[in-house]
């Protein structure tokens, strides 16, 4: 597996994996990306970075961060990872280069939101594992039966 920056070739591959889970991924989430990439493309500021995850020259993941402007803080954004390459520890190795970039940056923590909702409490379960505390849960914060938990992880304790 490598890990290497987005290229705007690999945005449909990306927005497929996206739409292998259509319970964490809804249409209204997906539609986020092609902006988010858009001015990540186009801007050469620190506010937003995107890698992918591939395995013999096939995208496999993808996460990223954006700045948070309304919680002062870097926010882990489109954390999937391609269905059949699931349980192989390529969302662990994403996420743990973007929390070592942001150490790079010098940030102290990170924030990270993920629907709450029954069906998904296997990526709850994920980020609780791999270091995240969970600090709030907000009922129907997207749509009703969409809820939003709230993750945080302090990146100085490595």
């Amino acid at each position: 597996m490598h890990i290497r920056r987005l290229q705007q070739n690999d945005q449909q591959d990306v927005i497929h994996i996206f739409e292998e889970y259509p319970l964490q991924f809804p249409s209204f989430v997906v539609a986020r990306y092609p902006v988010r990439w858009r001015e990540y493309f186009t801007t050469s500021s620190y506010k937003s970075e995107y890698y992918i995850a591939e395995e013999d020259g096939i995208v496999c993941g993808h996460t990223g961060f954006i700045y948070n402007d309304e919680a002062g803080l870097y926010e882990i954004v489109g954390v999937v990872v391609k269905n059949s390459a699931a349980r192989k520890g390529i969302g662990r190795a994403l996420i743990s280069s973007i929390c070592d970039r942001l150490r790079e940056l010098n940030e102290e923590k990170v924030i990270l939101y993920t629907l709450g909702h029954p069906g998904n409490e296997g990526t709850i379960d994920f980020y609780r594992n791999i270091g995240f505390d969970l600090i709030k849960e907000e009922q129907d914060f997207f749509t009703e039966g969409y809820h939003r938990v709230t993750f945080m992880k302090i990146l100085n304790g490595g």
